[in-house]
């Protein structure tokens, strides 16, 4: 579930995407090795998180998303489905092919991605659990970074885990990917926190950009397009709805010093679209 502004996010309910994150995690640990996590939960495991008043705010998510293998199975130790209702996670009757749980008063969604080798969308069922399909979740898999993450789950234990986490390359393609065709702020704008405050420096968050452009990753060619169509200037789509995001829509009566920092937002899209599309030129 994605909201359009950063404001529509409630802080009670992001704080439960740690934590059921780690519930999932401990739970699954018969798939760790075809599991990788995706999604708006990827910046606060790969990033420094800056506390200056005048940074971007952290992301914010409600979802948790894993990429999985297309032939992921735990063998005799059950399914993906029964493991996660062990945790109190049920697929949705609403939102159709993803799990949920009530957590802290609030509904958290699970999704599970996939790739098939064959397909750009569409639907597969994993083990027994629905996955969406989407190109890219194999480079996702292939590049996972092996991270140290503690915290308290959805039971309160008390979990210390090491858990495969989408690096920053592959994850800015799959933004990228996504942003072009859905234009949601939400997506430029973890992408560009990211870039800024990725814990290897933007240096290395670009290389790791650079270095999917060379591995035959399917979803490359729209992310590559999206940042050759979708960046061009501060009033491209790319930097105002990221700008949108942060700040909402611009008032008459904004605060200069507000101003400023939607300009500066949209500004720093334009320098990050430029950065990693120069990066994969010939």
């Amino acid at each position: 579930m994605k909201y359009e502004t950063y404001g529509e996010y409630d802080p009670r309910a992001v704080a439960q995407t740690h934590p059921a994150f780690l519930t999932a995690w401990s739970a699954l640990g018969s798939y760790h090795d075809d599991l990788v996590l995706l999604g708006g939960l990827v910046p606060r495991y790969i990033c420094k998180h800056p506390t200056s008043l005048a940074a971007l705010p952290h992301p914010a998510t409600l979802d948790v998303d894993f990429g999985v293998s297309l032939g992921a199975t735990a063998g005799q130790y059950g399914t993906l489905s029964t493991t996660l209702r062990a945790q109190g996670f049920r697929l949705s009757e609403k939102q159709r092919g993803r799990f949920e749980k009530e957590c802290g008063g609030f509904t958290l969604y699970m999704d599970f991605l996939v790739e098939d080798g064959a397909n750009p969308r569409g639907t597969r069922i994993v083990d027994d659990a629905p996955a969406s399909v989407m190109p890219g979740v194999v480079r996702a898999l292939a590049t996972a970074r092996q991270i140290p993450i503690e915290g308290t789950d959805l039971f309160g234990a008390r979990q210390k885990v090491i858990a495969r986490v989408c690096d920053a390359g592959a994850f800015f393609v799959l933004k990228l990917r996504a942003f072009l065709h859905r234009q949601q702020g939400k997506d430029i704008f973890d992408l560009l926190y990211t870039l800024l405050h990725y814990d290897g420096g933007t240096h290395a968050a670009v290389d790791s950009f650079a270095r999917e452009s060379k591995a035959e990753n399917p979803a490359f060619a729209d992310a590559r397009y999206a940042l050759e169509n979708l960046f061009d200037g501060d009033s491209s789509p790319a930097a105002i709805k990221a700008a949108h995001f942060v700040f909402g829509s611009p008032q008459a009566t904004e605060p200069e010093e507000r101003k400023m920092r939607r300009l500066q937002t949209q500004q720093d899209v334009q320098l990050a679209g430029r950065m990693l599309l120069q990066a994969v030129q010939p």
